[in-house]
Order: C-alpha cells, then structure tokens, then sequence
C-alpha cells in the first residue's frame, strides 16, 4: 500500500477545522519512520519527527484494509491498554508506543499530518517469533514393516526455524532399513525412512530454533507393525515328579498379539494347577510363563504357546518330559548337599561327610 493511499483522515480534519491555509506547511525533519523489528511480547514505539507543525495536527494509522485510526493529536481512539501517545517530544517528536506485541500488530504503521494534501511517512513493525510446531503435527505414526514412512515436524517462526531430528533412545537413525546408512541426528522438517523395521520403532524427536528462546520440541512415536515371531526359551523341558515346572515363550510383536497357552488342544487357564505370568522387555518384546505346580504324569507332554495379532499368528510347542532316574539321583544330591551346607556348626560339618557318603553308597547300589 502506498502512502498517497493509506487514508483520508488528516486532509479531511484539515479541511473541517481550516487551519491549512493559515500556517506555514509542517515538514517531516527525517525522511523516513524507522521500521522496528522486535520479539514476541515486547513492547515497540514508533517516532515521528516534524518541523513547524503549528496549527496542525498528527495521526497514527494502522495500515489495514480498511485503516484503522489508532490516534489522534493527543487522543488515544481504540484499545487504550494497547497503544499510548507520546506528543511532543522534546517539543518536535511523536511516539506511538505498542505494548506486548503479537503476530496481529505486525504490518505498517503511518504517521501523517492534517495538511491539505495529507502527508505522511510509513514504517513496518516485523516480529521475531520463538519457534512452535504446529499442534496438528502427528504424535503417532504407523507403518507396516518393510514400508517406507515420512515422520513430518510442521513448525514455524520468524525467523523461519530449522529443524533437527533425534531418536529419543540417542540411538542411530537408519535410513535405509535396519543395517543401512545412519546418523545421530537428521537436519530436517521431514525425516524419510526406508524399508523400516521393528529396530525403527521408537520415539523421534524434532527440535525447532530459530535464535530466539526458547527452542521448541515434538516428539512422535513410529509403530512398526508385523506378525508374531514365538519363540521358546527351550524347545524340551525334563522334571522331577512333585516338582515345580516354569515354560517360558519369548514373544516379539506389535501391536502387542493375543497369547495363549495350550495342552492337548484345550487351552490353559490360572487354577490350583497352572499360573500364567506375562511381562515386556521392551517395546515389542513379551515373555510369557506357564508355571506348573506339583507336575504328576497327567502334565507330562507338549504344550503350545501362541500369539496373534492383525498382521498374523506364530506359535512353539514345549515338550514337558519326566526327568530320567541319573538326574533324579543328581537332583537328590545337590539338594541334600544344599540343605547341608546351610549349616555353620561343627556338628553341622560331620554331617555333611556322612550324608554324603551315604548318598554316594545309595547311587553305587542303584547304578549296579
């Protein structure tokens, strides 16, 4: 907008109240309104310097579409917590001083004088705003594994920010794949990973600055999809009758799958018999135990441990076997031998030499 354009309020107050014809014609002394640049909050005043203003008098425009009278000789005309004026400054200068500046107040300001034609000067307040990510940015993404993903980090500011990106683990960020080339930190509004694994799955954060405090972060999450891989801790279990028993399934997967325990078909359930124990090791990692109490000939054989989720489902059969006579015989030993050795008496001490020599003569008989 140009000057000759901004407004008509000084020529027509000039014309109302006939003082332009009477005085000599005021004169800007500078040839411009210095542009103010300043921070979000601040408060800003813009100086307008005149000579021989007499009879006349000085407006403050904001320069909108439509204008927007702000003040007029020494009245303040709308938001008077907002604006305040200063007249006659050192007898020649007039000050429009903005209080907290915002976004909103940016633009240009005119000062201008009631001559007939109006005469004026313009300057520009401009803002230098903190960065912030915009509040519709993605907290959470989701990809199938193998997929390519673009995490996206909106932010704004002025001076426009730049933007980093870091994972929240301070591990490698892999671009392509699992293995692929990396770096600790990505310089970016938009991070694009390629053919991602579960290895991708964590929490990433973007950084926003621009040099004026403070700094402004967002973290998304990456949820890597896939089917259930089940693993057992071992694939063949022996036990002692009467004895307790733990199986136990490692379990990666996400979304975290629906898991169950089987025996004979029929699926297991908490009892006087059986306790069912769970918990995460990390993010999509689960391990799951079946606990069997007073294990007797009817819990001997295989058991089958599942998991499933949208993406599939993968299960591992244990075999649960009665432990055969040497390892009774050893288990008997190393219990005794425990017990045993429990005890700090002297008494204590002989004992242990005639229990054992007893269990060793016991397992000769048995073995012969």
């Amino acid at each position: 907008m140009t000057e000759s354009s901004i407004i008509m309020f000084p020529s027509l107050l000039c014309q109302l109240f006939n003082v332009c014809s009477k005085y000599p014609v005021p004169t800007f002394i500078e040839p411009v309104m210095l542009n103010v640049t300043a921070i979000k909050g601040e408060d800003v005043e813009f100086r307008c310097k005149i000579d021989n203003l007499g009879r006349h008098m000085v407006a403050f425009i904001k320069a909108d579409v439509p204008p927007r009278l702000i003040a007029f000789d020494e009245r303040v005309f709308r938001q008077r917590d907002k604006y305040e004026i200063r007249p006659r400054v050192d007898s020649n200068e007039w000050v429009l001083k903005i209080k907290n500046v915002q976004e909103t107040d940016i633009g240009a300001y005119s000062c201008q004088l009631n001559t007939d034609p109006a005469i004026s000067r313009i300057g520009h307040l401009a803002l230098k705003i903190p960065p912030t990510v915009a509040r519709t940015t993605a907290s959470a993404v989701e990809v199938r594994e193998g997929h390519n993903v673009t995490l996206r980090c909106n932010a704004h500011g002025s001076p426009p920010p730049t933007v980093i990106w870091r994972r929240q683990d301070r591990q490698i960020i892999r671009f392509n794949g699992a293995t692929g080339y990396g770096a600790s930190v990505y310089n970016g509004s938009e991070l694009r990973l390629t053919k991602v694994s579960r290895k991708h799955m964590s929490e990433y954060v973007c950084v926003a600055s621009n040099g004026i405090p403070p700094d402004e972060s967002w973290t998304v999450k990456l949820h890597v999809t896939f089917e259930p891989i089940v693993i057992p801790k071992a694939k063949e279990v022996s036990a002692v009758p009467g004895s307790l028993v733990r199986l136990v399934c490692n379990v990666d997967a996400w979304p975290r799958p629906a898991f169950s325990w089987t025996f004979n078909g029929k699926e297991i359930y908490n009892s006087g018999k059986y306790s069912l124990e769970h918990s995460v090791s990390e993010k999509y990692k689960t391990i799951h135990i079946l606990e069997i109490k007073d294990v007797g000939l009817p819990q001997f054989g295989t058991y089958r441990c599942a998991a499933k989720n949208d993406n599939g489902k993968h299960f591992a059969d244990i075999v649960l076997r009665e432990a055969p006579a040497y390892k009774l015989k050893s288990v008997v030993l190393s219990e005794e031998l425990r017990q045993d050795a429990e005890d700090d008496s002297p008494s204590g001490a002989s004992s242990i030499v005639v229990r054992i020599s007893s269990l060793v003569a016991a397992l000769l008989l048995l073995n012969f």
